[in-house]
């Protein structure tokens, strides 16, 4: 799973640069460990995949192993109100599994760890089946 990427178009004054990162690694953490899966890191990302282009992440991370990939992309577009991209991809197939999106309120650390704990029950079987409730 590469890292979760985030798109801040909130526009607010006070810079929280270090919170969001320690957000993203905790959304990032909290999913590799609810999905069973491995984390890469950024550095090997940018090394392999200095674009970022879909077609070399999914052939990065096949490269790797790695049997599906998750891509996460979170979108703060307000101080209260976020939305989460997800996309499970099979990587030797190249195919897209599912797509979640999902809303949550409250930039803090609980509301992130949340919004990771949900998305990852909706991807828990590998399929992106949400489960039954």
């Amino acid at each position: 799973m590469p890292p979760v990427k985030l798109l801040d178009t909130a526009h607010e004054a006070r810079d929280q640069t270090a919170d969001h990162a320690r957000r993203l690694a905790l959304m990032g953490d909290v999913l590799a460990q609810a999905l069973s899966g491995e984390q890469v890191d950024a550095a090997s990302i940018a090394a392999a995949c200095p674009s970022e282009t879909a077609d070399c992440l999914v052939t990065f991370l096949r490269q790797r192993g790695g049997e599906r990939g998750l891509f996460v992309a979170v979108q703060k577009s307000s101080t209260l109100i976020l939305q989460v991209f997800a996309t499970l991809v099979d990587l030797p197939a190249r195919q897209v599994i599912a797509r979640r999106e999902l809303n949550f309120r409250g930039d803090n650390d609980e509301s992130w760890r949340r919004a990771a704990l949900f998305l990852a029950r909706e991807f828990a079987d590998g399929t992106g089946r949400a489960p039954a409730r």
